[in-house]
Parts: structure tokens; C-alpha cells; sequence
């Protein structure tokens, strides 16, 4: 009895007035309302580099391996070429305006040449720390002659410049005054404006002057003009070093004059030569000369004998006014006159007289 009830009853609730109905239809005919979306917020740097990430990943993916291997070869040439201008400083500008050739070949010439200088540079290097100036300085000159614009090439001419100036300062103060002379030249050849250089080579002049005038004062006159002459070139306008020079000259002519009456006609020549180095155009000095030479056209020289030394024919000359014969081989120089010819078959042998210019030869007597 009771289920029978509440059955009705709960048919009694789903039963529908017309109202309800009415009301279902309006809802039904409504459409949907939409639903608002919550607002995005921008997306942070993080998350945009993370979708660049993502999309860098993906796209490497798709890469084909062509890709790859070009990418690969074109970091290789920028390599190279970054490598090549750090060791060899290659101007690509320079290079690729040069019209020379393509822009391979000019760059490859462009290597090939610094690589040459720069080996060069290394040899010129090892020379200056041997303590070689001379060698080095001409290394560093012929790098300059291949590219005069090689700022490597002056650096090392101002190095070694430096370093010569330094060692002949050192040996200025030793009293080795040729071999300071040497280096301060050495120098100013390759660096004439080397203000240290200059200063000590006014210093060496300064010296040399003051051993050419004792020289003179001991009658040692190709002393006094070698070294006289050495300060003219180191300072043309010395007057003291001129007129030393001046007065050498002078008695280099009287003696020859006194040589010449006393019938000293060799020693008279040597005086003459002397003073023609000093000044090779001066008259009276050539008046002289002359003079003398119509008394020794036809020297008395004497062929003593011809002896051999390990194949080297060798000569016994004795020479006018003197007690016994000289050696001397080809090319020697005895006095005024220079060997020629030794003709040991024959025991004869052809002079030179220097002066005069007159050749004429000597024969051993025949035996009897």
C-alpha cells in the first residue's frame, strides 16, 4: 500500500503545467551563451626562449646532410682565413686590389711572399743574437726590398741599429776604437738619424784626430792620413782634420823632393804615392812623379832564384838599394813593384812597376 503511494506520488511530480512547458521551449529556443575566457598573459622571455629552442631543434632535424657539409666547408675557409691573417697578417685589401691575377692566386702569392719574409725575419733574428749586426742588417734590408711597407723589416733595422750603437759605445770606452768605428758606421749606415749613433761617432772622430796628429808628430805619415781621413768622413767640415791633412801633404812632397836629390828614388816614390792619396789631382805631387820615374824606367831588380813550396812557384827578388832578396809569390807587392808571372821553366819573372805602369822582366844567369 505504501510503494503503490509513493509511486503515485512521484508521477504526480513529473507531471508538467502548461507554464513549465512554455518556459522549457524559450530555453530550448535560446542559443548557447559563450563562455568568457580567462585573458592570456604575454609570454615571458623565458618561454620565448624556449620556443626558440624548440624551434631550432626541430628545424636542425630537417637539415640534410648536404646542408651540413656545406656549412662545414664555409667555416673551414673563414678559419683559414682568420688563421692565415693572425700568422702571415695579410692585407686582403692590398690583395684583392691588386689586379693581379683572381683573388685565389693573389692570396695564395700574398702567403707564399710573407711566408718568405717571415723566414727571412727569423734568419735576420738569429743573426742579431749571434752577435752578427753586419749579416743581419742585410737580411733585414733585402725583407725590406720584397715589401718596403713590412713594418717587421724596420723594427729590426731599429733593433740592430740600437744594439751596434750599444756594443761600439763599449768599445769606444775599451779604447778599441776600429772596431767601435765599425759598429757607429754600421749604424748610421741603415739609421742616419740615430741621434746616440751620431754623438759617439763625433766621440770616435775626436780620438782619431788626436792619433793622427800624433802620428804626424812621429813622421808616421799613412798612419796620419788613414785616420785623418777616417774623421773628414765622419764630419766633412773638420777644419783641424783638413788641415792636418794639408800639412801631411807638404811634407810628404818635401821629402820626396829630398829623396829624389840624394838618388832615394824608391823611397821618393812611396812619399809621392802617399801624398796622392790625399790629393790624387795635385800637380806638383804628378810634376814629381814623373821626375822619378825617368830615373827607375829600367830598375836594377835582380832574379836571385826560383824555389817551389808544396807546388807554389816562389820568387827571390832583390830589389835596388837593398842587402838581400825578398820572397814573394804571384800577386805579391814588394816596394813598388808587383809579382806578374813565375815562370819556373823558363827562371824568369815579369814585374809590374805600380807607378810608372812599366812591366819588364828578370831572368836567372845562366849557369856557366
Amino acid at each position: 500500500m505504501t510503494e503503490a503511494r509513493v509511486l503515485c506520488y512521484s508521477i504526480r511530480i513529473m507531471v508538467l503545467t502548461p507554464d513549465q512547458k512554455k518556459r522549457i521551449a524559450e530555453l530550448d529556443a535560446k542559443p548557447p551563451v559563450a563562455e568568457a575566457k580567462p585573458e592570456e598573459k604575454p609570454a615571458s622571455s623565458l618561454s620565448k626562449l624556449k620556443m626558440l629552442w624548440f624551434t631550432a631543434r626541430t628545424s636542425a632535424r630537417r637539415v640534410n646532410l648536404g646542408k651540413i657539409v656545406f656549412l662545414l666547408a664555409v667555416a673551414s675557409v673563414a678559419l683559414y682565413f682568420t688563421f692565415t691573417y693572425q700568422i702571415h697578417k695579410i692585407d686582403f685589401r692590398s690583395v684583392l686590389t691588386s689586379g693581379a691575377g683572381s683573388p685565389v692566386s693573389q692570396f695564395l702569392r700574398a702567403i707564399q711572399l710573407q711566408k718568405e719574409k717571415t723566414d727571412m725575419l727569423d734568419k735576420g733574428q738569429g743573426q742579431f743574437l749571434s752577435g752578427d749586426y753586419e749579416a743581419a742588417f742585410a737580411t733585414a734590408v733585402a725583407v725590406q726590398d720584397l715589401d718596403p711597407k713590412d713594418a717587421r723589416a724596420q723594427k729590426l733595422i731599429d733593433l740592430l741599429a740600437d744594439a751596434a750603437t750599444v756594443r761600439a759605445s763599449r768599445e769606444f770606452d775599451a779604447g778599441e776604437i776600429e772596431a767601435a768605428l765599425t759598429d757607429v758606421r754600421l749604424a748610421l749606415r741603415h739609421r742616419p738619424d740615430h741621434k746616440t749613433a751620431t754623438e759617439l761617432s763625433l766621440r770616435v772622430a775626436g780620438q782619431l784626430l788626436r792619433e793622427a796628429q800624433a802620428h804626424h808628430s812621429k813622421k808616421e805619415y799613412p798612419q796620419a792620413i788613414t785616420k785623418a781621413q777616417e774623421v773628414i768622413k765622419i764630419n766633412p767640415s773638420d777644419v783641424v782634420a783638413l788641415s792636418l791633412l794639408m800639412r801631411t801633404n807638404e811634407d810628404l812632397l818635401k821629402r820626396a823632393g829630398e829623396f829624389s836629390l840624394s838618388r832615394r828614388y824608391y823611397d821618393a816614390l812611396e812619399d809621392v804615392r802617399q801624398s796622392l792619396r790625399i790629393d790624387p789631382a795635385n800637380l806638383r805631387a804628378r810634376r814629381l812623379l814623373n821626375l822619378i820615374s825617368t830615373y827607375v824606367e829600367v830598375p836594377d831588380v835582380r832574379l836571385r832564384g826560383i824555389i817551389k813550396s808544396g807546388g807554389v812557384a816562389i820568387a827571390l827578388i832583390q830589389l835596388p838599394q837593398t842587402r838581400s832578396p825578398e820572397y814573394a809569390r804571384e800577386g805579391d807587392v814588394i816596394k813598388n813593384f808587383k809579382i806578374l808571372d813565375i815562370d819556373s821553366e823558363a827562371r824568369t819573372v815579369k814585374l809590374l812597376q805600380i807607378h810608372t805602369k812599366h812591366e819588364f822582366t828578370v831572368a836567372l844567369p845562366k849557369p856557366q
